[in-house]
């Protein structure tokens, strides 16, 4: 068999010779055009193991206060969510186990919406919709305040899901179908403060499959980032719960546009830390809330 050759057409793709027969490849051209030196060494070169190392639970729960935690626990919440969702619950009775507080009870309610009649602070929660289906989310999400959970809680959040954006999820619809949606409960039931959320992130590619995946597909996190500012911008101040900005920032406080490897299980789900961390994000602003 004779050796691989290669070279350039008229219109700039490559031709690459296999065997005495030509397979034109573009893309071949235009990844190494893109990676030149420095990118095939950020593709191929091994990922510092110290920054996958988790740091001290003490780094989130130094991020509230006392005062934050017993102001948040006043409040009736009802969040919507999936398994980051979960992260952050677990992380708030981190937080709250860590400064010797009572939690608010957490309470998952079914399809009916109803949790009892339960006096004082609450967080009432559920799985809304299914992953990847955000518009289910939000359809889901309106369902359920007006199917009485309104009527319970007085701080209501919907937080979508990393796995709900991929290279191709158009983010400006999206925000707009989120924004006339959280406008329309907004109006009809003023007695309930919503809260916003930015989309969780996933820790950047490392290994070469998934670096070239990136490079060809699109990345994902560019996506969450984009929906993310428009989260930002239109929702700016106390009832902001930026979960992407905490989650992509590393204990030296360098920020990327990637979930912070040391925060995390798998790439995409939080630990220990990261949990807390991110719940800290949620009690800070029911506590800028709270009544």
């Amino acid at each position: 068999m004779s050796a691989p050759c290669s070279r350039l057409t008229p219109t700039g793709s490559m031709e690459i010779h296999l065997g005495g027969k030509m397979k034109k490849r573009g893309w071949v051209w235009l990844v190494l055009a893109v990676l030149g030196t420095s990118g095939a060494a950020a593709l191929f070169w091994p990922v510092d193991a110290k920054r996958f190392v988790m740091p001290p639970v003490s780094l989130a729960t130094s991020t509230v206060t006392g005062d934050d935690l017993t102001r948040a626990a006043k409040t009736r919440l009802f969040f919507g969510h999936m398994s980051v969702g979960e992260n952050m619950l677990t992380g708030i009775d981190t937080l709250y186990s860590a400064h010797g507080i009572s939690a608010p009870a957490i309470v998952e309610v079914g399809p009916d919406a109803t949790a009892g009649q339960r006096v004082g602070g609450v967080v009432l929660h559920a799985h809304i919709g299914e992953n990847g289906d955000p518009l289910g989310k939000l359809k889901n999400f309106d369902a359920r305040m007006r199917g009485g959970l309104a009527e319970q809680v007085n701080v209501a959040l919907l937080k979508f899901c990393y796995i709900d954006f991929d290279s191709a999820t158009d983010a400006e619809a999206l925000f707009s179908a989120y924004r006339q949606t959280l406008d329309a409960l907004e109006r009809d039931f003023p007695n309930v403060t919503f809260l916003h959320a930015t989309a969780p992130l996933m820790v950047a590619p490392t290994g070469p499959k998934e670096r070239m995946k990136a490079l060809l597909r699109g990345d994902p996190n560019t996506v969450r980032e984009r929906y993310n500012r428009l989260v930002r911008g239109a929702y700016p101040g106390d009832r902001l719960v930026d979960i992407a900005a905490i989650e992509s920032t590393g204990p030296d406080g360098d920020v990327s546009g990637a979930l912070y490897p040391g925060f995390s299980t798998d790439g995409g789900h939080l630990n220990e830390t990261g949990s807390a961390l991110v719940a800290g994000g949620l009690v800070r602003a029911l506590a800028r809330v709270a009544s």
